[in-house]
């Protein structure tokens, strides 16, 4: 197909079917626009990258730039490109300029080196529905309000004094489901939703004392659905987001439902507040070791951070910590299930250490590297976050001797880099061992270390890396000590299926149900 430079119907229809837009809609909605726009645009672009020195990067498409090359899973497609056009790339993505990298020394370049100035964030438009991104921690721009959210949670929410003192919810939690799990021994259990609603209600208990899914109450069932729903959304290749002057139409609905589904878990969210506030007039305050995180956000409201900031930042830790905790452990179960031997090394640990008599604590975790290995190889081969949350450039910069330009979006492909041969051996194997021999026993995914970045580095890396560490770990090793897991149907491991669906996240496209097996005395249970 040559392109002249001139509106193309083609490029119009292939780009609404991979948009999933409705044809009819689309042709009197982008059509005279992109025939007013394309020739100025793209005469402007080509003249830009003439002018500054971009990174190098794949040929744009008139109009739609890059965009069929992301393809449906855009982190296997831009490592493929970066195998041709390097560690760092650009991309035009609609009206946006990308750069992207795929290795740890450029993303070290980007996280740290350059932090001050790449610590903006690219905001997508779902997430400006009804201005959640202007009190998001995860949207949020990088100023004095987001440092101060920042601070809150990592110092009075996910201290470790706090995480300690909150155990105890926690671990009842897990218990709660280990035993759900016995008492219906024999039926197939679909593992990723069982770890949504423990980590839903593990999240529940830590923030308002109390368990938020009640399968029975359609209000607390709709909060976990509209959850699912948002994440979705989140993910959702949006025409907006590369075409902003569409904004006002939000041809796929998006915003809207957004909107919607935001309001939902506001409502929701609303109800635990007032109460608590309700409860607060009316009795002592508790002591600081009773105290939850609801109680502590309220005492840290202020003139900069209103019972609405409050309210956001608990669904965004709702929405943040179980998206991560349940894609992370589904993963784990489905790669140490099907492959025997790793499963017997992490039950012989488990065994040596835990011993049949008792379940797990969390205070055991620190005892069972194996498990730590395991966990580290499922973070490096299916980060939660497959390309991290967009960065946006504040000012130009130069990384590799290449321009970053001023409002650019950058990208870091986490799938790539653990995925990247020259880092790591035989990259594509499910070998915990790798984190337990020298050089690799070294790396941590703490944000020091840029071959393993799931939760990110620099400014921006995830304040909830220790809570999640925490839930992991624990409900993982809970589920492996507690039952043998055998496959349905007669299924054998080779079977399963691996493969994956990437939205902003990176889940297991094949629900992961197994049996459960007791592998402890009845009475522990």
């Amino acid at each position: 197909m040559v392109y002249t430079g001139k509106p193309n119907q083609i490029t119009i229809a292939m780009f609404a079917v991979y948009m999933d837009i409705p044809l009819l809609s689309c042709y009197p909605l982008l059509l005279p626009t992109v025939a007013s726009l394309m020739l100025f645009f793209h005469l402007w672009r080509r003249d830009s990258r003439a002018r500054i020195s971009l990174p190098p990067g794949p040929p744009a498409w008139p109009i739609v730039g890059n965009i069929f090359q992301l393809g449906k899973r855009p982190h296997e497609s831009l490592y493929a490109l970066s195998l041709k056009y390097g560690p760092i790339m650009t991309l035009h993505l609609g009206m946006k300029t990308t750069v992207v990298v795929s290795s740890p020394a450029m993303a070290k370049e980007v996280l740290k080196t350059h932090d001050n100035v790449l610590a903006g964030r690219m905001v997508i438009e779902a997430v400006k529905s009804i201005s959640h991104h202007k009190s998001s921690l995860i949207w949020g721009e990088y100023g004095p309000y987001w440092r101060h959210l920042r601070r809150i949670l990592t110092v009075e929410l996910f201290s470790h004094k706090r995480l300690e003192a909150l155990q105890h919810l926690r671990r009842d939690q897990v218990f709660h489901t280990i035993r759900l799990i016995f008492e219906d021994k024999g039926k197939v259990v679909d593992i990723g939703r069982t770890v949504f609603c423990t980590s839903l209600n593990l999240l529940g208990k830590m923030i308002f004392s109390t368990s938020v899914f009640d399968p029975h109450n359609p209000a607390s069932a709709g909060f976990k659905d509209t959850i699912g729903k948002m994440v979705e959304l989140s993910g959702t290749l949006n025409l907006v987001d590369f075409f902003p002057f569409l904004r006002f139409l939000d041809p796929q609905g998006v915003s809207r439902e957004m909107a919607k589904d935001l309001k939902a878990l506001y409502e929701f969210t609303d109800v635990f507040i007032q109460k608590r506030l309700a409860a607060r007039r009316e009795s002592v305050e508790r002591k600081d070791s009773e105290q939850d995180f609801l109680d502590v956000l309220l005492d840290c409201t202020s003139e900069d951070f209103s019972l609405v900031g409050a309210r956001n930042l608990i669904v965004e830790l709702f929405i943040a910590g179980i998206e991560t905790s349940t894609i992370t452990i589904e993963w784990a179960m489905a790669e140490i299930i099907r492959s025997p031997e790793k499963l017997r090394r992490v039950r012989q640990e488990l065994d040596e250490v835990i011993g049949s008599n008792r379940k797990v604590e969390e205070s055991d975790i620190n005892c069972l590297p194996y498990l730590h290995a395991a966990v580290k190889e499922i973070f490096r081969l299916h980060p939660s976050g497959p390309l991290l949350v967009p960065h946006k450039a504040e000012s130009s910069c130069q990384i590799g001797g290449f321009v970053i330009p001023k409002d650019s979006q950058v990208i870091v492909n986490a799938w790539a880099i653990g995925r990247d041969p020259s880092v790591w051996d035989n990259p594509s194997e499910f070998m915990p061992e790798r984190f337990l021999e020298l050089p690799n026993s070294k790396i941590e995914y703490g944000g020091q270390n840029f071959e393993l970045i799931p939760f990110s580095a620099g400014r921006r890396i995830c304040p909830g890396l220790p809570l999640a560490s925490r839930m992991i770990h624990f409900i993982l090793a809970s589920l492996l000590h507690s039952f043998e897991w055998v496959l349905p149907d007669g299924m054998k491991c080779e079977e399963m299926d691996m493969s994956d669906e990437c939205g902003l996240s990176l889940k297991k496209a094949a629900q992961l149900n197994a049996i459960p097996i007791p592998r402890l005395p009845d009475h522990i249970y």
